[in-house]
């Protein structure tokens, strides 16, 4: 500003005198503007307001440059105001925001924008309706900057047509960035064009306003609407850019059209009535409030019969027929339940009717008058009176709602020296001293003093006021609040008394204790302490304190406190102290926390200190003893874990799984985490539960043999060895209950295969014996038929049953020498084709296959010999093919193939050559997870006609002989069926 006002005062060139020119044009604008301008600067001082702020706002001469905003207007501080201000003042980016100022009941649409120095607030007084305006004032060197917010083009002319002036846009839109100091006629020649010449030459002599609308040709081409004023040295003109807007009227055909967009720009509702109340026209904004498209051409009071007797139809009707305007505001309500400002205006054929939703306005006042209670309840409830002084009169009036918090009626406290005489009068003068220092000092100023209550009493007040001024810098008014302390001032003295006595406990106290400054200075420490190192208070100041611990720590010890002070992070580090008494080191524990006030800044620094001397000493000791403890445990969980049988904790109330290990977990078939927590009810067979119970009546250990099903695995019947241990606590009470499960459930099953193979064995016994014993009747039977059907005399009717008994006997006489030769057992390998292998086995069943409705297609390609245990590769094809037949209960085709192969194994080892015997079923085929587990020990489907055993020995046998069987199974319902493949390696090509 004092450049500026240099350069103005002292012009030494033809452009300092523009400058001059461009300066006083600016404050004679910004001066005469309609709104309201101000300027802050960066510490918030007011440093320019124009005549409209000064109106609006109350702003005195003497405030410039010298007051704050805040200090002038204390009740925007903490509100949302306050923070749009600090952030455009913060990040330099413009905002609008509208305000309610409540002590000068004042609504205000303000523009807030940064400027060199601070920010500039543009605005206006809208509460008769918060019409929004937008205008932006400068001044001096901030004015001008102002200026380049406003969207249009502004140049100054002095008299001789001189640009002075001009702004970015118009620079931009008149493609001229050296406007400043040509000549408009020179420089721009079509203005001596109409509508041009006439208007400035008309503005400029005859210092009348002028406003036109014109082309400007190439090379700009565009349409202008331009207003030029008067000035006191020349003219200033507004241009605006309307091309677009020229170009869209030239594209509307009709005036009305033209009315019509204006109406539907506006936000009020608008709507034209006829003498009938037949609805002519209505804008969108009212079809959109009223929620209806369709009501041209309707009558208003058909449409919206809730209206007829109300406010609106007598003012609507006293405007048709009186012909004068009136407003007022009228709710309708369901479906609409809305609030309505309304404007009606007689018209040529009838009245036109403005209106506008104020529900929110309405809310927002109601919501006013319950913050003027909510305010009144805050002040009694904080004991808080607010007040104003005329420092002419010393008059003195208290706001609505305030608290009686002088001790007497507010209604008798009507000047400043009624207060002072309840004033303890050893605080008069203090507060006349802090009224004269807000005066002088135009700062926010506070006392504290106590007064005497109508009931003798003493109550401690705070007071803080701030000086309002006039035009004149005189001071007017001192206003503020008072608020009850009394509350605050008996907790300082209590505080006091606790600090004192704190002191003397702090002495007292065994342990060290010390306080650190801020800055890192040691401040205090307890006599305890002190005597331990054998110092002073007055010795440990400084780096005192630093000599007392043993020379090789005094490094760590004071970066790490230096680091802590730096930072605010905990204090801790073990070193060593020098016990005065002996000079003997010892080690010791220091430990500081800061103490912050409510900004977070510390106050200071609390610590403490002890000896852990004998701690350090004993620590090794004590942590190889710790570590041999947690191998020992680490051993014993992993071989708890581990273990080869399950085992569990339960605890003994309600059977709960508290521990289990990895074995136990497996048997259940369920993860750990889903096992515990969970009784013993939800997971074990229900005998295991009863089991528990006994332990804990009898307080004895159970060995059970415990047979039954897990919940989640029904049908899977298992057998169990389980031991059941109470584990006892120190008073003799069982705390747990610890178990050991044994899965005997193979051994079981081995044992039934084991006696069911026994019988089998037996009735094989028994079929070879009974088939030796009848091949010698079956021999005669035999030679006796040949006898017969060789005889001549034989009648030829007979014959066929002669020879259908040979061929029936002869197969009886198969069958038996089949039985014999799967009884006898090898002891040495035959060798012999897969034909040979498979027709006897299929010999065999025979009947059964015919009985079944089996279709037998065998087909053999290999003539190779195997050499083999002839029985049990027999023993192997019949399992197969006995469950072939089991699994084409209802008919099929039995598929055999015998042919030379050769195996690749699983690709680790060489290739070799054999034969591959393949039994293949048309039955329903396996699922994946019976496929699966077909070759398991005890495994079956057969359920009480198999023991599990047939597919588990065959695979035993094929890998005894170096073979390999494989299964094939499909369930789908066009190609299903089973396919096991036999591979049989010949004699030369066995595995090494």
């Amino acid at each position: 500003m004092a450049e500026t006002r240099s350069t103005i005062l002292n012009p030494t060139s033809p452009q300092q005198g523009r400058a001059f020119v461009s300066a006083a044009n600016l404050a004679s604008i910004v001066e005469e503007l309609p709104d309201a301008l101000v300027t802050l600067d960066h510490n918030w001082r007011i440093t320019f307001a124009n005549a409209e702020a000064r109106r609006v706002s109350r702003i005195n001469s003497v405030d410039l440059h010298h007051r704050t905003h805040w200090e002038l207007y204390p009740e925007t501080v903490g509100t949302e105001l306050e923070t749009v201000y600090r952030d455009v003042m913060a990040n330099r980016v413009a905002r609008d925001t509208e305000f309610h100022y409540a002590p000068f009941d004042l609504w205000l649409d303000i523009h807030i924008t940064p400027i060199d120095g601070g920010i500039a607030l543009y605005y206006r007084d809208i509460s008769s309706g918060k019409r929004p305006e937008s205008k932006h004032n400068i001044s001096s060197r901030q004015l001008a900057q102002v200026f380049q917010g406003v969207p249009d083009a502004i140049v100054c002319l002095d008299r001789s047509w001189t640009f002075t002036l001009a702004n970015d846009i118009a620079k931009a839109l008149f493609k001229a960035d050296d406007l400043i100091g040509s000549n408009l006629w020179t420089r721009f020649p079509v203005n001596f064009e109409e509508p041009y010449a006439s208007s400035y030459r008309t503005t400029m002599e005859q210092r009348i306003p002028t406003e036109f609308e014109a082309h400007y040709p190439e090379p700009l081409n565009l349409w202008f609407k331009v207003s030029a004023r008067p000035i006191e040295d020349g003219i200033i003109i507004f241009a605006t850019d309307i091309t677009d807007r020229k170009h869209t009227e030239a594209a509307r055909d009709a005036t009305a059209r033209r009315l019509q967009q204006v109406f539907e720009a506006t936000t009020d509702g608008v709507v034209s009535l006829h003498w009938d109340w037949t609805i002519t026209f209505l804008n969108q904004q009212a079809a959109t409030v009223l929620g209806r498209e369709d009501l041209t051409g309707k009558c208003l009071w058909d449409e919206f019969p809730l209206a007829v007797d109300t406010e609106f139809y007598d003012r609507s009707h006293e405007t048709m027929e009186r012909r004068t305007p009136c407003e007022f505001e009228a709710f309708y309500p369901e479906p609409l339940n809305v609030w309505f400002a309304i404007q009606c205006r007689p018209s040529n054929d009838g009245i036109v009717v403005f209106f506008r939703d104020v529900t929110a306005e309405r809310a927002a006042k109601q919501i006013l008058l319950d913050q003027q209670a909510a305010l009144s309840f805050v002040q009694q409830t904080a004991r808080v009176a607010t007040w104003d002084i005329d420092l002419t009169t010393e008059a003195m009036t208290f706001s609505d709602g305030s608290f009686e918090v002088f001790g007497h009626p507010l209604s008798t406290l009507k000047n400043l020296g009624a207060v002072k005489d309840v004033v303890d009068p050893p605080y008069v003068e203090a507060i006349d001293t802090c009224i004269r220092e807000a005066i002088d000092t135009h700062v926010v100023t506070s006392s504290d003093y106590p007064v005497i209550a109508a009931d003798g009493g003493t109550i401690w007040v705070e007071s803080r006021g701030t000086v309002l001024y006039d035009a004149n810098g005189e001071a007017k008014h001192l206003r503020g609040m008072t608020t009850d302390i009394t509350a605050r001032k008996q907790n300082e003295a209590e505080l006091l008394d606790s600090e004192a006595r704190y002191r003397v406990l702090a002495d007292l106290n065994p342990q060290a204790l010390w306080i650190g400054s801020p800055e890192g200075r040691i401040v205090y420490a307890n006599q305890g302490f002190l005597d331990y190192i054998g110092k002073t208070l007055e010795t440990i100041g400084n780096q005192g304190w630093h000599d007392a611990f043993d020379e090789a720590d005094r490094p760590s010890v004071l970066a790490a406190w230096m680091y802590s002070v730096a930072t605010g992070e905990e204090y801790r580090i073990d070193a060593h102290l020098t016990r005065a008494v002996d000079q003997k080191p010892r080690w010791w524990s220091l430990r500081a926390l800061p103490v912050r006030n409510e900004a977070g800044a510390i106050q200071q620094w609390l610590g403490v200190a002890y000896d852990i001397h004998d701690l350090r000493t004993t620590a090794d000791t004590l942590l190889e003893k710790h570590m041999e403890t947690e191998r020992q445990r680490a051993e014993l969980e992993t071989v708890y874990r581990t273990a080869p049988i399950g085992l569990a904790l339960f605890d003994p109330v309600d059977f709960r799984y508290l521990r289990v290990n990895d074995r136990l977990a497996e048997m259940i078939g369920l993860p750990i985490n889903q096992i515990l927590g969970r009784t013993i009810s939800e997971i074990a067979p229900p005998a295991a539960r009863q089991i528990l119970e006994q332990v804990v009546a009898e307080r004895q250990t159970q060995h059970r043999l415990i047979e039954g099903e897990f919940p989640n695995s029904p049908g899977d019947l298992h057998y169990f060895n389980v031991n059941y241990a109470p584990v006892f606590a120190l008073d003799g009470s069982i705390q747990a209950i610890a178990t050991a499960t044994l899965d005997i459930t193979h051994q079981k099953k081995s044992e039934q295969a084991l006696i069911q193979s026994e019988k089998l064995a037996a009735v094989g016994r028994l079929a070879s014996s009974i088939s030796h014993e009848i091949n010698n009747p079956l021999e005669a039977i035999t030679n006796l038929l040949y006898l017969v059907a060789m005889d001549e005399s034989l009648p030829e009717a007979i014959k066929p049953y002669v020879h259908m008994a040979q061929s029936e006997l002869g197969r009886v006489s198969q069958i038996v020498t089949q039985t014999l030769r799967f009884h006898r057992q090898a002891v040495r390998p035959t060798e012999v084709t897969g034909a040979e292998l498979v027709n006897a086995v299929l010999n065999l069943y025979q009947g059964r296959l015919t009985n079944s409705g089996i279709r037998v297609e065998a087909k053999y390609v290999s003539s190779t010999r195997i050499r083999c245990f002839e029985n049990d590769i027999r023993q192997v094809l019949n399992n197969l093919i006995a469950n072939a037949i089991d699994a084409m209960r209802n008919g099929g085709r039995l598929v055999v193939r015998a042919h030379d192969a050769i195996s690749y194994g699983d690709g680790t080892s060489a290739p070799r050559s054999g034969v591959r015997i393949t039994i293949a079923d048309t039955g329903h085929g396996m699922p994946e997870g019976v496929r699966a587990r077909i070759f398991e020990p005890f495994y079956t489907t057969k359920d009480l006609n198999g023991t599990g055993l047939g597919l588990w020995i065959s695979s035993g046998i094929v890998t005894h002989h170096e073979g390999r069987l494989t299964v094939r199974s499909s369930q789908d319902s066009t190609h299903h069926g089973t396919v096991f493949s036999l591979f049989l390696p010949t004699s030369g090509q066995r595995e090494a």
